[in-house]
């Protein structure tokens, strides 16, 4: 005690202050108190002398997260190795043969190896598309054969949401990506590739069962697919048969939702009302501000015609005449109108210089061509006299390629058909004696202009 007490008088004496003590004490590292990370880590702790982390706790955290993402898969595949064809499917996305008071059946497992399964539900009476368009994301398949090779229909669907996120285009496709049930939620069910609606179609009998089970709607008729053939067609099934058949977009089958609930995927997307304006499409409205939409008619605006050649920006009218005429001039071979051969009349797409040669030539000759002088006259909202005209031969047969689509447009803004089996005129010459027409129904024919007579279908370059 005494040592101690002498020792601290002489350092006091020689003046040591408390600071000069703990300068003479070393500052331990961060290393070798554990923080190792340069970086900053969420949940890591710092180090108080500089700035190093200790990131244990936030490395355990995330071996955790693994882990735990880890076994959901490994659950989800229990799951899906514990179902079989024909089980319920019920909103927890667990699948047994039994309903239970405590469980929702919200589907029928249709492939127990992928994960797959129908909904309770569907939708009838649905066409596939309202354009003619060949969808980027859907790989065309040639045949019903390869049809049915095609187990994409996720992908399918979703590409078809990425061209028009508003689903006025794809009508079957929308409904069922607004599908949802307990436990699910919209965009995760889906349109069935070929392949898929035709696993479907060879276990129908069985789903059928659980079907009437669960209280949901038994499958019989035909049902799209999201696979598609090209511009004009896509894939149906009967069901109960084995392979896929062609059907025109604008036919309407059934839509039945299917859901792959051993992954669960999901479509991010949010729909919107009514149609969106984007570059014209055969089919489309045409309005009188010579802007085009799809779907249903748009509120505010006024039709004045439909789509029918997107790369020449060409539109038939909402109605053709009333009545049936002659085309004028029996007799006369009008000089600047080139006469045409059948092949060569197919590739005449001056409808519009076509017209106004006959309009001047009957003017300076005074001479009647009621074809050509009724479209000249015929006007709309946002059109004037002399915008439309009579349609070349090559236009006339375009309109009758996709009449299909042109009709059920004109459907949705209450028009009548264009008429199979009427005969409409084009401006193409034949000769003195003919110009060229055509029913839809078969090929051009070439009308005597003075004896014959025919409806008119005006056509506006817009």
């Amino acid at each position: 005690m005494r040592k101690f007490l002498l020792y601290s008088s002489a350092l006091a004496v020689f003046g040591f202050s408390d600071t000069v003590l703990a300068a003479c004490i070393q500052t331990p590292s961060c290393s070798s108190l554990g923080y190792t990370s340069t970086s900053s880590c969420t949940g890591g702790t710092k180090c108080p002398f500089g700035n190093a982390w200790n990131c244990t706790a936030s490395e355990i955290k995330t071996e955790l997260t693994e882990v735990k993402k880890t076994l959901e898969e490994l659950q989800t595949k229990i799951i899906v190795m514990n179902c079989k064809v024909g089980d319920i499917l019920f909103s927890d996305m667990t699948c047994g043969e039994n309903l239970y008071p405590d469980k929702t059946a919200i589907g029928v497992v249709f492939d127990a190896a992928k994960g797959l399964a129908i909904a309770k539900d569907e939708f009838t009476d649905l066409v596939w598309s309202t354009v003619m368009e060949d969808v980027s994301g859907v790989q065309n398949s040639d045949s019903t054969t390869n049809s049915i090779a095609d187990w994409q229909g996720f992908n399918n669907t979703k590409a078809m949401y990425e061209v028009d996120t508003s689903g006025a285009n794809y009508p079957a496709i929308k409904k069922v990506l607004t599908y949802s049930t307990e436990g699910t939620e919209q965009g995760q069910w889906y349109l069935p590739a070929a392949g898929e609606l035709q696993a479907i179609s060879m276990n129908y009998d069985t789903l059928n069962e659980t079907l009437s089970k669960i209280g949901g709607t038994q499958m019989w008729g035909g049902y799209w697919s999201s696979s598609e053939q090209n511009d004009g067609s896509s894939y149906y099934i009967g069901i109960g048969n084995n392979s896929s058949s062609t059907g025109i977009k604008v036919a309407k089958y059934k839509a039945k939702p299917v859901i792959n609930f051993g992954s669960k995927n999901k479509t991010d997307f949010t729909y919107n009302n009514g149609g969106t304006v984007v570059t014209c499409r055969v089919g489309d409205i045409l309005y009188s501000d010579k802007k085009c939409y799809s779907g249903g008619v748009q509120s505010g605006k006024t039709p004045i015609g439909i789509v029918f050649d997107t790369n020449r920006r060409l539109a038939i009218a909402l109605e053709s005449s009333p009545s049936r005429m002659q085309w004028g001039g029996r007799g006369y071979d009008i000089p600047g109108l080139t006469n045409m051969e059948r092949a060569q009349a197919l590739e005449d797409f001056n409808g519009k210089s076509n017209t106004s040669i006959i309009l001047a030539y009957g003017k300076t000759q005074n001479k009647s061509y009621p074809a050509a002088e009724y479209v000249n006259n015929y006007n709309t909202e946002g059109t004037s006299a002399g915008d439309w005209y009579l349609p070349a031969l090559g236009e006339l047969h375009t309109v009758g390629i996709y009449s299909t689509f042109l009709n059920y447009t004109l459907s949705l803004v209450g028009k009548e058909h264009i008429a199979s089996d009427n005969g409409y005129w084009s401006s193409s010459e034949n000769d003195q004696f003919y110009a060229w027409g055509s029913k839809y129904s078969g090929s051009p024919i070439e009308y005597q202009k003075q004896s014959a007579t025919h409806y008119v279908l005006p056509v506006l370059a817009f």
